[in-house]
């Protein structure tokens, strides 16, 4: 009898160790960013001085042509994420004057979660009574807004002012390969994001010190035990994507990398990595060597001022 409850014992232990190890596997394929899509974000582009509030709530146009948009994506198996919802929540948090336009439009790219970001320009000419819908598509990198593909999709001549129709038709031409122009662009998009899934994303980053700083970049960080350029380089050295960083130049008082690469996904749990994200593990770096720090995360920059 104690035979068995032994035996009983032993293949429950082996049917546990099984689906952990299932389970375990599945989490990561789940987390392979071979197989992973990018999440997208479609809103309007906006041209200095322009009030993203006004686009929204005055040219239903454009509402329509994101919308049409980010079905498109939709029905191609992409995970889109609304402009509209994220733009409604941010202008509930603060009041926005067109004097502040380009810092909120920078807050909102800050703010949004996906991946790419694409920007829809929807331009109408008419002559005579013919009207035409010209659609600018651009994909851009939300963390540092670099450029992924870019389509003008040109429509036919219609005779009527309706926008909306308009919008829908020109969604629908075709390039001279017999490929809808919405196909082109995301093959082109595809193919970039490819790139970034094996390369990383990249960011600048400029350390500098601020006037009064008790520190210099030749001067022995005592709980590092090295001179604060070489400990920032070991840090860049054992954290970037590949290894990979460009340090520019080096001064007494400033450290230019012109560029630095981090994966699309935290290996640590398949999330989103961001620009937000190195910020937070240089400051608990800088916090566990004892050198206070303040940071400026702009689009595409981290500027880091060492105290």
């Amino acid at each position: 009898m104690k035979a068995r409850r032994y035996s009983n014992g032993i293949n429950g232990l082996f049917l546990l160790f099984l689906f952990c190890h299932a389970w375990q596997s599945s989490g990561q394929e789940d987390c392979d960013v071979s197989t992973l899509q990018p999440s997208i974000m479609v809103l309007p582009r906006t041209v200095e001085g322009e009030d993203l509030r006004t686009i929204m709530d005055e040219q239903p146009e454009v509402r329509v042509a994101i919308s049409k948009v980010k079905q498109a994506f939709d029905e191609r198996g992409y995970t889109t994420l609304d402009f509209e919802t994220t733009l409604r929540a941010r202008m509930r948090d603060e009041a926005v004057t067109k004097e502040s336009q380009t810092e909120f439009r920078n807050r909102i790219f800050r703010n949004i979660p996906s991946d790419i970001v694409v920007e829809i320009d929807p331009i109408f000419s008419s002559s005579g009574t013919d009207t035409r819908a010209t659609l600018v598509l651009e994909a851009n990198v939300t963390d540092n807004g670099n450029s992924m593909a870019s389509v003008p999709i040109v429509g036919n001549a219609w005779k009527t002012p309706d926008k909306i129709l308009l919008i829908g038709a020109t969604l629908k031409k075709k390039n001279e390969q017999k490929e809808l122009y919405l196909d082109e662009f995301l093959r082109k998009m595809n193919e970039k994001w490819a790139g970034i899934r094996e390369q990383g994303k990249s960011i600048k980053m400029e350390f500098s010190l601020s006037e009064g700083s008790r520190f210099n970049m030749d001067e022995k960080v005592e709980s590092a035990g090295d001179k604060l350029k070489y400990v920032i380089e070991d840090w860049l050295e054992g954290n970037a994507f590949h290894n990979y960083y460009v340090l520019t130049s080096v001064t007494e008082t400033k450290m230019m990398v012109e560029e630095y690469r981090y994966p699309v996904r935290d290996p640590k749990n398949c999330t989103n990595m961001t620009s937000r994200k190195i910020e937070r593990q240089l400051d608990r770096f800088f916090s566990k060597i004892r050198v206070p720090v303040k940071f400026n995360n702009s689009r595409g920059s981290l500027y880091i001022t060492i105290q």
